[in-house]
């Protein structure tokens, strides 16, 4: 053909899945009638790129020419805007109880794209401005010169400049991956509810699920738009799309997203936004899998109450460390402990001064194994100088704790590194919460969990972790005081509380333990205890020794002991709905089975020999 170049397969780095995909879109169309599938036209597109003896292939994603399936045959599958059309075997994942998940994803990205669209106009206008101040001394040199009337003549044209860039700024322009898609479900959703959207690419490595994706893109009247489907490894998507990267990356596995983190911060432009869910919370928030999360996360989990959020900033600290290699830094927007999953909205910019931060914004934990109290350990020190506005960074001093735990004499426990910056964005929080009220409740009906969820998110004090009454006075065999007595004693000795997301009837305070455990001293005082149920080599008796509190304790009723949050009509902590849980893995495709393989993948001597019979009775 001419005007066309065969892509080379001989040095693909992922050669049989490439065939497997020439093979099954065979199937479907006509190479003569589609030949831009396998084909590049050298003439528009890019050509084959050598770097360090590795070839980078760009692809264009074609969705087959496919009637609009009879919904009729599937269980139809309502969702937002989008219907898929759902298989009754698990062949292909989908999680009901994940509606909130994706009703929350669709919100933020809009949140973002406005966020993304006015700082990008606003450097429109800056360099606009740049522009014409550049014009204006060429016509004041002019002027100078020749002195003649022509030379006033405005040359900027700045009004027709500015109209023709806010319209084509009005013009679609993000481009979304979903790495691993599944029934594209979750693709399909945004490209039919998000504003501005210019191309979604939903992939999965299963041929079935491509399947699936194609049929429910035909199935929706207007997906096939702006839907795409792609069948590869998601790492390999990601890496080929490093010179051509998209705004939003969207990692939702089941499991672990450390896999996808590399490759995800490299293909994602500046000020992207990066969202990524993490659903192995047994490894994140548990104690029995140390060495796992270690070598997933880069850190060690936290034995204690506040698990959930030590999970997020593990995850966090992993997507930063991943994108401080490649001079990117990392923006947290929001990060949830949802259910029993975690996931992040991250934006990433090219900002080689912020990854500087890195080390400031990374930290460790010292947690006493006998009363809980936690202390934290900054890895590197950077120091603002505000006469210069920069920073200054060096190392930082420790251990900031003594080898047995000061309250209670007990060792301590290490965990991370993990993240020690912020958690949200409060302005993005608000642009979701403000956004929420316009939503229609009969496509978003997860609606009042998210206003709920977000108003707690915006409420939280910006300190890491968190504790509960019932945890401390479980240490010291006491009565467990309510929760306004113990924030009023708190905002009474000039420190700050709040509630958190992550667990109910906890509380977030920026108070020391020290104080702490001195409230809880006066409150026995009010409501004793006999120290002869507590045990002689108890935290809890050695904690009780110290009898007078270093302050006076004050218990009464504080005007903000009670959260913002409790006065509006909310549902702040819903309870879990019916099957709840994560689903089980899905079937996909049936594997290859080779009993002359050895080790522990190969058959065993049963199913081997139950092969060989069926061959013989077949023969």
């Amino acid at each position: 053909m001419v005007g066309y170049k065969i892509i080379d397969t001989r040095n693909l780095r992922f050669e049989s899945s490439f065939l497997k995909l020439c093979l099954l879109w065979q199937k479907n169309i006509e190479i003569a009638r589609r030949p831009t599938l396998f084909f590049q036209n050298f003439q528009q597109n890019s050509s084959l790129r050598q770097t360090n003896q590795c070839r980078t292939y760009s692809f264009n994603f074609i969705n087959p020419k496919m009637e609009k399936p009879d919904g009729s045959k599937y269980v139809n599958i309502t969702e937002g805007r989008a219907t898929v059309l759902y298989e009754d075997e698990n062949q292909v994942f989908y999680n009901p109880v994940q509606q909130f998940n994706r009703d929350l994803s669709t919100c933020a990205i809009r949140a973002w794209s406005t966020e993304f669209m006015e700082n990008k106009s606003s450097g429109k206008r800056n360099e606009r401005r740049k522009r014409k101040r550049e014009s204006q001394k060429q016509v004041d040199l002019a002027e100078s010169e020749s002195h003649t009337e022509s030379d006033n003549i405005d040359l900027t044209n700045s009004p027709i400049e500015s109209t023709a860039s806010e319209s084509k700024s009005r013009q679609p322009f993000i481009t979304i991956l979903e790495a691993l898609s599944a029934t594209g479900l979750r693709a399909i959703r945004y490209g039919l509810e998000i504003p501005y959207i210019k191309r979604v690419v939903a992939n999965d490595f299963s041929p079935a699920a491509v399947n699936a994706i194609n049929r429910n893109i035909a199935f929706n009247d207007g997906a096939s738009k702006v839907v795409v489907a792609s069948q590869g490894d998601a790492n390999s998507v990601m890496y080929t799309h490093k010179t051509q990267p998209f705004h939003c990356i969207d990692l939702d596995p089941y499991g672990t997203a450390a896999p996808f983190l590399d490759s995800a911060v490299q293909s994602i432009c500046d000020g992207g936004l990066l969202l990524v869910t993490c659903t192995d919370l047994s490894i994140l928030a548990g104690t029995g899998y140390p060495e796992k999360c270690f070598s997933n996360y880069g850190g060690m989990t936290c034995r204690t109450e506040f698990s959930h959020e030590a999970a997020l900033r593990l995850v966090l600290g992993a997507i930063s460390s991943a994108a401080g290699r490649y001079g990117k830094s990392i923006e947290p927007l929001l990060s949830l402990s949802i259910d029993f999953y975690v996931r992040l909205f991250v934006r990433v910019r090219n900002s080689p001064a912020t990854v500087k931060l890195l080390a400031h914004n990374t930290m460790i934990t010292y947690t006493c194994s006998g009363c809980g109290s936690t202390t934290t350990q900054r890895m590197g020190k950077s120091t603002l100088n505000e006469s210069q506005n920069i920073y200054k960074h060096t190392f930082a001093q420790g251990p900031t704790v003594s080898p047995q735990c000061e309250h209670c004499g007990f060792v301590h426990h290490i965990g991370g590194p993990m993240w020690a910056g912020p958690l949200h964005n409060k302005s993005f929080i608000e642009n979701i919460l403000c956004m929420a009220d316009s939503l229609d409740k009969d496509i978003y009906k997860t609606v009042p969990r998210i206003k709920g969820m977000l108003t707690l998110a915006n409420e939280e004090l910006d300190v890491p972790f968190y504790f509960t009454a019932g945890h401390v006075s479980s240490v010291l065999h006491c009565t467990c005081p309510p929760m306004t007595i113990m924030t009023s004693a708190l905002l009474n000795a000039g420190y700050k509380v709040s509630a958190t997301h992550a667990s109910p009837g906890a509380i977030k305070t920026d108070a020391p333990w020290s104080v702490i455990w001195d409230v809880l001293r006066e409150w026995i005082k009010k409501n004793p205890v006999k120290l002869e149920n507590i045990k002689e080599n108890a935290p809890g008796r050695k904690i009780l020794q110290k009898r007078e509190p270093s302050f006076e304790v004050d218990f009464t009723s504080h005007p903000e002991a009670n959260p913002p949050s409790r006065k509006f009509k909310i549902i702040r902590y819903p309870q879990n709905p019916p099957n709840w849980g994560p689903k089980a893995k899905a079937k996909g495709d049936q594997p290859y089975h080779n009993d002359k393989i050895q080790g522990p993948g190969a058959l065993n001597k049963n199913h081997r020999d139950n092969i060989e019979s069926k061959k013989l009775r077949h023969e």
